[in-house]
């Protein structure tokens, strides 16, 4: 089991964002969370990777807590997110972009730079090769040299993937992956997602986009008002009365 949530809990001005929360990501695992707005999913990304301190529950990566690290020591341990609203560097190029994801670079201390200045270079080589294969494998070519801020919504949500995989991530958390992007992209993306998956990297995965979640992942979890109310296969999960109540509002 590569990741494991046991029992998180947020309150926020006495109100409970998330409440009790437990689940699991198998190794490279495909699971998503569903649930509508304010059901708690990002704040429990949120306390999963660091970014905010859960109130009580604990997080496992690969059988060892983690709730102690922040987010970096999250990251370097393998595990990373991205956001609902892309969080690209607009001015820097989308090559630029992925080589500065790279993490432990010897080029940002000074002593490596004046006395290991060939190391320096060796290593900026070796990353900007990295961020070449990402590049071509998310077919970003066309816009490699091109500012972030110009890409299209899609195309940003390819850069922060690009983002999470340059730090050699083995988990992955996509915060609605497929918003604000045209049906074309939402196909490429979902591509890349199951190459990637494929490569043994498990995925964590809001998405409000129903159709193109449940076409994606083989497990599923509904939240609602901060509780999880249902786990299972996509159509399991969806047939749940709980979850037409809450999330479709009972619709047929």
């Amino acid at each position: 089991m590569i990741l494991a949530i046991e029992s998180l809990s947020k309150a926020f001005g006495g109100l409970r964002v998330v409440d009790d929360v437990s689940l699991t990501v198998p190794d490279g695992g495909l699971v998503g969370v569903i649930g509508p707005n304010g059901a708690g999913k990002s704040t429990l990304f949120s306390l999963v990777t660091g970014f905010v301190a859960a109130d009580s529950g604990d997080v496992t990566l690969d059988g060892r807590s983690v709730a102690t690290l922040p987010a970096s020591g999250r990251a370097r341990a393998g595990m990373v997110r991205t956001f609902q609203v892309p969080r690209e560097f607009a001015h820097l190029t989308v090559r630029e972009n992925l080589m500065a994801a790279a993490p432990e670079q010897s080029g940002e201390r000074l002593f490596d730079l004046f006395f290991h200045p060939a190391a320096v270079r060796a290593q900026e080589e070796g990353v900007r090769r990295q961020a070449t294969d990402i590049i071509e494998f998310l077919r970003l070519t066309a816009v490699a040299d091109t500012p972030a801020g110009r890409l299209s919504g899609g195309q940003k949500k390819l850069l922060e993937l690009g983002r999470a995989l340059m730090t050699g991530a083995r988990l992955i958390l996509l915060d609605e992956p497929f918003a604000g992007v045209n049906p074309l992209l939402i196909e490429e993306i979902s591509q890349r997602i199951r190459e990637l998956n494929g490569r043994g990297i498990g995925f964590l995965i809001i998405e409000h986009d129903l159709g193109a979640l449940t076409r994606l992942v083989a497990t599923l979890h509904a939240m609602d008002r901060g509780c999880l109310i249902a786990t299972g296969t996509p159509d399991a999960v969806l047939s749940n009365p709980r979850v037409r109540e809450a999330y479709l509002g009972g619709a047929a």
